[in-house]
């Protein structure tokens, strides 16, 4: 890969980007997103504007996913009246690698969020993927985290 950032979550933009490979192995947490940009302030990016990437690989070193979970809903009627509510659902790690091949089929990322790391890792994220009408959010601690591509492509367009 000709570009490379480490630990610099915070200069990309991966808000609607199609996961096209998700995969959870020892020591290794792996996502290829396709509609990642690099914002103007990415140090890779020399033209100052938000710039779209071809294919992104995300990969985080030494993952601990600290939560994972299907995001709850409520259900209202016509007049705004409470119908029902579905509480957040958390995935056990059993089925992680089953969720993951779900978001990989058809996942659009709606956020990757870095935040402070509670459990030990040295850094902390938290990732959310609409996978049809479900939403599931993952907080994982990572040693670092590594952001590659090939080419920029296209400006973003406000």
């Amino acid at each position: 890969m000709a570009f490379k950032c480490v630990n610099e979550l915070d200069k990309f933009m991966f808000q609607d980007a199609e996961v096209k490979k998700m995969e959870l192995n020892p020591g290794l947490m792996t996502m290829v997103l396709l509609g990642v940009a690099a914002k103007h302030n990415n140090p890779s990016n020399d033209t100052l504007t938000d710039r779209y990437l071809d294919d992104t690989e995300l990969r985080f070193k030494s993952p601990v996913i600290t939560r994972f979970l299907l995001e709850g809903a409520k259900y209202y009627d016509a007049n705004n009246v409470l119908q029902r509510e579905v509480p957040d659902q958390d995935i056990p790690e059993e089925q992680f690698k089953e969720i993951f091949r779900k978001i990989q089929e058809d996942g659009k990322v709606f956020v990757v969020t870095p935040k402070p790391a509670k459990n030990g890792g040295a850094c902390c994220c938290e990732i959310a993927v609409d996978v049809e009408e479900d939403t599931y959010w993952i907080e994982v601690e990572f040693e670092k985290a590594v952001v590659e591509w090939e080419h920029f492509l296209n400006k973003v367009q406000a």
